[in-house]
C-alpha cells in the first residue's frame, strides 16, 4: 500500500481536491492499493514511496525529510519551480520558469509591462516560486510585491498606498484576483479598467468575474496522474535516485486576446509544525472557498435554485423554472445548507448575495 501525506491547512482547499481527484483515480486505475495521512506516523513504512501533497515550506520540509528517515522515498506533488530541499525525494510541480516567462512576453505583447505580483504567501513554496521568476523577469524599476499574511483586507490597502502605477497584476491564486477585483469595483473602477487582472489556479467563482480576470489553469488533476507515472518510472529504474516532472500552465485566455490583436523506523520522528498557515485563517477566503465547495458539488438545476434564492422567489417560482416539486426544491436547498454548515437558507442567501 502507497500512502498519501497530506498538509492538514491545504486539505480542505480546492486545489488538494483537484490533486487528490487525479491522484486517487490513477491509483484505482492502475489497482493500487493507497492509505490516507494527515502525519508521518500514520504513513505505511512497508512501502518504497509515498506521495506527499502540501505547499507550507516547513510542513513540507518536515515531511520529506520524516518520509528520508523511515526509508520511504517521497513523491512531493506541489507546484514549487526547482528541487530547493536538502533530502532525497521526487517531485511533480508546475513549469513555473517557463511558464511565468511566458505569461510576461505575452503582457508585454498586449502592452502591459508595469506588472505587479499580488498575495504572495511567505510560507507557500509555490508563491516563493513564481516570486523568484517574477523578480527574474521584470524590470527592476516595474517590480512590486505585495504580501498576503492572512490579511487580504491589508494587502489590498498595501497595493492601493502603491498608487496607479501598474497596467497589470498578476494575483498568487484566484481568490486573491476576485478579492481585488471585488475592492477595486467599489473603491477605483475607472482604475480596474485600465488594469489586466491574471488570477492563477482557476475556480468556478471566477466565472462569475470573467469580465475583469483573466485564468491560469495549472491543471492540477494532471499532478496526480503524472505521480503515478512517476512512480513507475522509479521502480523500473533502481539506479535512478529521484525524478521530476514538470506540468506547463494553460494560458489559452492571454493567448486569445493576443490573436484577436495578435522501510526502517528512526528512534524518533520530527514533529510536523502545528501551526496553522495565517493564508486559511482569512474570513474572506473561507467565505469565498465555501461558495466555491458549493457551486463544485452543484448541478445545472441547483444553480437555478441559487439564482431564484438570491432573487427572492418562492419555492413554488423556483419549482415551476425548475420543472420538479416543491418537496424536491427543499431537498436540493436542505443538501447546499449542510454542505455549507447553515442553520437556515438566510444564511445562505446572505453569503450568495456577497458575491453572486
Amino acid at each position: 500500500m502507497v500512502s498519501i501525506l497530506i498538509e492538514p491547512s491545504y486539505a480542505h482547499s480546492v486545489w488538494c481536491t483537484s490533486v487528490l481527484e487525479g491522484l486517487v483515480g490513477q491509483l484505482k486505475q492502475k489497482r493500487i492499493s493507497y492509505g490516507l495521512a494527515s502525519n508521518l506516523e500514520e504513513v505505511c513504512r512497508d512501502a518504497r514511496y509515498a506521495f506527499v501533497v502540501g505547499t507550507g515550506d516547513p510542513w513540507v520540509n518536515s515531511a520529506l525529510m520524516g518520509c528520508n528517515q523511515m526509508g520511504v522515498h517521497p513523491i512531493l506533488l506541489c507546484s514549487q519551480a526547482t528541487h530547493r530541499f536538502s533530502c532525497n525525494y521526487s517531485s511533480v510541480c508546475s513549469d513555473v520558469p517557463s511558464s511565468t516567462r511566458h505569461v510576461i512576453e505575452q503582457l508585454r505583447v498586449l502592452g502591459s509591462s508595469r506588472v505587479a505580483l499580488y498575495g504572495v504567501n511567505p510560507q507557500s513554496i509555490a508563491d516563493q516560486s513564481r516570486m523568484e521568476c517574477y523578480l527574474t523577469l521584470v524590470e527592476k524599476e516595474h517590480q512590486a510585491v505585495f504580501f498576503n499574511c492572512g490579511s487580504m483586507k491589508q494587502c489590498y490597502a498595501s497595493f492601493m498606498e502603491a498608487g496607479d502605477r501598474f497596467d497589470a497584476v498578476l494575483c498568487a491564486n484566484c481568490f486573491l484576483a476576485i478579492s481585488l477585483v471585488r475592492r477595486l469595483r467599489r473603491d477605483a473602477p475607472e482604475r480596474l479598467r485600465r488594469l489586466r487582472i491574471i488570477g492563477y489556479q482557476e475556480v468556478r467563482l471566477t466565472e462569475l468575474y470573467a469580465d475583469d480576470i483573466y485564468t491560469l489553469r495549472l491543471n492540477f488533476h494532471e499532478y496526480g496522474k503524472a505521480a503515478v507515472m512517476l512512480m513507475d518510472c522509479l521502480q523500473k529504474n533502481p539506479h535512478l535516485t529521484h525524478a521530476t516532472m514538470a506540468i506547463d500552465w494553460d494560458i489559452s485566455e492571454l493567448e486569445r486576446e493576443q490573436h484577436g490583436q495578435q522501510n526502517r523506523s528512526p528512534a524518533a520522528l520530527p514533529t510536523l509544525p502545528d501551526a496553522l498557515d495565517a493564508f486559511y485563517q482569512d474570513p474572506e477566503l473561507n467565505e469565498m472557498m465555501l461558495l466555491e465547495s458549493l457551486l463544485y458539488e452543484s448541478e445545472e438545476v441547483d444553480r437555478k435554485i441559487i439564482h431564484g434564492l438570491v432573487n427572492d422567489e418562492s419555492y413554488e417560482q423556483i419549482a415551476e423554472k425548475c420543472f420538479m416539486s416543491v418537496s424536491t426544491v427543499k431537498y436540493r436547498l436542505r443538501k447546499m445548507l449542510d454542505l455549507c454548515h447553515f442553520r437556515n437558507r438566510a444564511e445562505l442567501i446572505e453569503l450568495l448575495r456577497q458575491y453572486v
